[in-house]
């Protein structure tokens, strides 16, 4: 079964077009009621709505492309930070 790539759903531009009202989302309309999304259950696939989002709305995918790799630098910076007894 396929997964979401993303180690924070919150960076997921799926899901936050599933909170935004875009029509291409991991929203299969159980989004609340089972564990994971359309994607991690196996009833959408990533890649192609992923397309279908960007097609529609490639601001909010470069957005949150940019907000996740923001967040994983904190944390790169964060761990080596501690690593070397600094933090």
């Amino acid at each position: 079964m396929a997964r979401c790539p993303h180690w924070n759903i919150a960076y997921c531009p799926l899901y936050i077009a599933a909170h935004e009202a875009h029509g291409h989302s991991c929203d299969d309309g159980h989004l609340g009621e089972h564990e994971g999304c359309a994607v991690d259950r196996g009833t959408a696939d990533y890649g192609r709505t992923l397309a279908a989002l960007w097609r529609a709305n490639p601001d909010l995918i470069r957005e949150a492309a940019e907000a996740e790799s923001a967040a994983m630098a904190a944390r790169q910076r964060e761990n080596n930070m501690r690593a070397a007894g600094l933090h």
